[in-house]
């Protein structure tokens, strides 16, 4: 079972790893073909914006070990604050916080934290920018139809 407010959005195609471990805030819009690995822990805030086909990835294997077990080193939650962004394609890797109104641009991918109203770009993602910081937004659960 998903901790997510009833407010918040899930799009067509969402695939959830460990549900239970998955916390959506208030307005939140998760896009569609989203995968959402919570084997660790996610925690979306609130009026957050995940764009389609944004990837969490809360474990990883060892690439040294000799039977590709997972690492220990290579797992955690991720923490995404309130009207953070994330465009489409976007790739984040365990035990990353995505900082409040941060802005992650398409395809980037996020493998350390990301300060607050930061904006981001990349392999591996690096600041390339500021967000404005009087965000007023809030969503409201409404959502669009494909057609």
């Amino acid at each position: 079972m998903v901790d997510r407010h009833p407010d918040s959005t899930i799009y067509f195609g969402c695939e959830i790893r460990a549900g239970y471990s998955l916390h959506i805030g208030k307005g939140s819009i998760i896009g569609d073909n989203c995968i959402l690995d919570a084997r660790q822990g996610i925690y979306i805030g609130e009026n957050v914006n995940l764009s389609s086909e944004v990837h969490f990835w809360t474990e990883s294997h060892d690439m040294n070990d000799p039977y590709f077990q997972g690492s220990s080193s290579k797992r955690g939650a991720i923490h995404v604050g309130n009207r953070a962004w994330l465009g489409a394609n976007v790739t984040v890797l365990d035990n990353v916080k995505i900082g409040e109104g941060a802005v992650v641009c398409a395809g980037a991918i996020v493998t350390k934290d990301v300060e607050p109203f930061a904006v981001v770009a990349g392999i591996p993602a690096k600041k390339i920018g500021e967000r404005n910081r009087d965000l007023k937004y809030e969503f409201d659960g409404s959502h669009v139809l494909f057609y």
